[in-house]
């Protein structure tokens, strides 16, 4: 048989086979107004608080918070957690947004990246937008449909031979120069 206990010294409830609520749709609630609930309905389990803040906190050194769900494969696995140990939050799984909803970075909010069903942007309101490819030897491809059905490179930044490479034609509008030279000694236009 389970036992509750009032624990005066401590000020809690002890027991001493868990605590159990039975029944759907029965509320599990806590504060003086019952301000946070937990309530399975037989189907969904709902977690709710009705003020201030919610914190989820593990005090445990080096410890992590981790959210799991069904792997598609009858058991369950880590989607994503808040790695305590190296101070990151770490995906492991894809994370997806929906469209027109966009990622923000800083504290400003100043590079935003969105996509809106139909066209793609990446926003930057600060600073300049660096493209870095800090890997040696290697290149920054700027990629586009070929026209066939497929994609190719029209312009490369190439690390190993320190040069910019143009793999197609490139069109300078009315009266736009071409410059070459630190002075500008050389221009062709049209």
């Amino acid at each position: 048989d389970a036992t509750i206990l009032w624990d005066a010294s401590a000020d809690i409830f002890k027991t001493s086979h868990g605590l159990r609520v039975n029944g759907d749709s029965e509320t599990f609630s806590v504060g003086a107004g019952g301000d946070f609930s937990v309530v399975h309905n037989g189907n969904d389990t709902f977690v709710a608080n009705s003020t201030g803040h919610f914190y989820i906190t593990t005090t445990s050194d080096d410890k992590d918070i981790i959210f799991r769900s069904d792997d598609g494969s009858g058991g369950v696995t880590a989607y994503f957690r808040v790695d305590g140990g190296t101070e990151n939050v770490v995906f492991d799984k894809t994370l997806k947004l929906a469209d027109s909803v966009q990622a923000q970075f800083g504290t400003g909010e100043d590079l935003k990246i969105q996509h809106d069903g139909t066209d793609t942007f990446i926003d930057n309101t600060t600073g300049d937008l660096y493209l870095t490819n800090k890997a040696d030897d290697k290149d920054i491809l700027f990629r586009s449909d070929d026209g066939s059905g497929g994609f190719t490179t029209y312009l490369k930044l190439d690390g190993s031979n320190v040069r910019t490479e143009f793999a197609k034609d490139t069109r300078h509008t009315d009266d736009v120069k071409a410059l070459f030279g630190g002075g500008n000694d050389l221009e062709i236009f049209h």
